[in-house]
């Protein structure tokens, strides 16, 4: 079987629109800009991640140049691809959520009243452990489908050879 990946492509009034010449040039990266529209729970306070990291987890695991995708069309359009490396890892995209608001918690809680909002009780140090623990291989992912919003990061490229529109 097949597995075919996808990444955002947005209309050109989003804020994160590429154009589609720049796809099929220099194909799809950490630093493409539709990359933004995707939670990346591992950057959030990377300092934390690295000081966590599981000591047998490979070198290649780096969260500043993973790409967001996603395992179905969510969109009108999206990039499409086939499945080309192994470096493909799902995180409980819940977990990322988690992340994120403590850590806009912890960082503006004492000059953000909207910061107490984002309170989830538990320290980012806990969340960080809890989503390595939810790490799993795409092959694993699709054994058991363990999470409801799955976070599905490619730490590798998409070479634009291999990129097609998907509607």
């Amino acid at each position: 079987m097949e597995i075919t990946l996808y990444h955002s492509y947005l209309p050109e009034s989003h804020e994160f629109h590429v154009p589609l010449e720049e796809i099929f040039s220099y194909g799809i990266k950490y630093n493409t800009k539709s990359n933004n529209r995707y939670s990346n729970g591992g950057t959030v306070k990377l300092e934390i991640t690295e000081k966590l990291r599981p000591r047998e987890t490979p070198d290649w695991i780096d969260f500043r140049k993973a790409v967001g995708v996603d395992l179905t069309n969510r969109f009108s359009k999206s990039f499409c691809f086939p499945l080309f490396t192994h470096k493909v890892l799902v995180f409980n995209g819940e977990l990322s959520m988690n992340i994120y608001d403590q850590s806009f918690y912890e960082d503006l809680k004492e000059t953000d009243e909207e910061a107490l909002n984002f309170n989830t009780g538990r320290s980012i140090e806990y969340w960080i452990k809890e989503y390595w623990e939810s790490m799993v291989a795409l092959e694993q992912y699709f054994q058991k489908k363990p999470y409801p919003k799955p976070e599905i990061l490619i730490f590798e490229d998409v070479l634009n050879q291999i990129i097609r529109v998907c509607e």
